[in-house]
């Protein structure tokens, strides 16, 4: 989904761009009146390597060979210059903007990722294509073109298909036959994250309690795939007749096929060897005593900063999505504090405490893992388990006083 962490470089070109072209777009009184060979298209693109590029992105195409017109309204870009931009990113607040620019400069930027590039044109009459391309200028405004993004419900491919919807007069009817229906907005994300098992464990550890509602068939259309085959099966319906909405996609640019491989150093096989030396130091423990807790203070250190940004991302941020993190049942920012009692030979009461209540928590989470109403990932659950067995030798072999 493009997020669009456009480069710099590509932002600011096209910034060149909209000072120099497109009399329509600047503010102007005049009105293109769109001509009969103009054509309004939903351009959907394929994913990429980059995160930021893995769920694909959707844009809008208007073309009119009459009046030398073929430029792309694009949903999904921002300002890297703009006042307060990291701040406002970390905290959620992040203004997303509507651009319009030349599509040759759109489509040039793909064939350099080589992925595939779809175009889906829309069957409308003449009327409707210059509504929807005046809506569009409206949008485009000055005072319009900025927006709050949301992950799920107001992103670059959920705009398309609010204002296909609400500018084109005649109702527009979807098919969902070809939808999964029942599905999460969480599972809606994981086909595209198959090849990048880290920035999906990441993912999935960010998203909280909202990210496993079921999605209706309309909020599938936040992920361009599911937006272009919604298109692909729509129709306008009347008492008489059914008219498709789009024409079958059509292929404007051939990328590459990302190809499926096995991915060492997984999450999963890491937090193994984890779980596996946290075994071995347990049995040697058991055999010796305890002897040094720098494995233990590294790893309450590492899950309490974990818990820190889980935190500051549920309360001190406008994330919706990231709200009701059930993470924090094992990722518990507490951790920080009580590591550093770990050097002291007899651990105060209230530590010792803290160590039988959390291990109580990691193991009520371990046991009802897949009965949670959020879906916690697998792959963390070594690490978690391993957790719980450290603290479980320290309250069995470290004195308290």
């Amino acid at each position: 989904m493009r997020r669009i962490f456009f480069c710099r470089i590509f932002f600011i070109f096209f910034l060149l761009i909209f000072s120099l072209t497109s009399y329509a777009f600047q503010g102007k009184k005049s009105r293109v009146t769109l001509s009969d060979s103009s054509r309004i298209s939903l351009i959907t693109c394929s994913q990429g390597d980059e995160l930021y590029s893995v769920f694909g992105h959707s844009a809008i195409r208007v073309t009119d060979q009459h009046h030398n017109l073929d430029i792309v309204f694009n949903y999904g870009t921002f300002n890297f210059n703009e006042p307060g931009f990291y701040p406002n990113f970390v905290r959620g607040h992040l203004r997303y903007i509507l651009s319009a620019y030349p599509f040759k400069d759109f489509v040039n930027e793909y064939v350099l990722e080589k992925r595939w590039v779809y175009e889906q044109r829309l069957k409308i009459s003449l009327p409707e294509k210059q509504y929807l391309f005046d809506s569009l200028l409206i949008n485009y405004r000055p005072e319009n073109r900025f927006y709050p993004y949301d992950f799920f419900n107001d992103n670059c491919a959920t705009r398309i298909r609010d204002i296909f919807d609400q500018a084109i007069p005649r109702k527009i009817t979807f098919d969902y036959s070809s939808f999964n229906k029942g599905q999460s907005f969480r599972q809606l994300l994981e086909p595209n994250l198959k090849q990048s098992p880290w920035a999906k464990l990441g993912i999935n550890l960010l998203l909280g309690l909202p990210a496993d509602r079921v999605a209706t068939p309309w909020q599938y259309m936040y992920l361009p795939d599911h937006l272009l085959a919604a298109f692909e099966h729509a129709s306008f319906i009347t008492d008489s007749s059914k008219q498709s909405f789009a024409q079958k996609p059509e292929v404007l640019l051939k990328g590459e096929i990302l190809p499926e491989k096995f991915i060492w150093g997984s999450p999963f096989q890491v937090f193994l060897l984890v779980l596996l030396f946290a075994i071995y130091l347990s049995y040697k423990d058991f055999k010796r005593g305890i002897k040094s807790f720098w494995f233990d203070k590294t790893l309450l250190i590492s899950i309490g900063l974990l818990g820190v940004l889980f935190t500051f991302l549920w309360a001190g941020t406008a994330h919706k999505s990231m709200v009701w993190n059930f993470n924090l049942l094992w990722t518990i920012p507490f951790h920080l504090i009580v590591a550093f009692f770990l050097s002291i030979k007899k651990l105060r009461k209230w530590v010792n405490t803290y160590f039988r209540v959390t291990l109580f928590v990691l193991l009520f989470t371990l046991i009802l893992w897949p009965f949670l109403p959020q879906t916690l990932p697998w792959a963390i659950y070594p690490l978690v388990l391993a957790l719980a067995l450290r603290l479980f030798v320290i309250t069995r072999f470290h004195k308290g006083i």
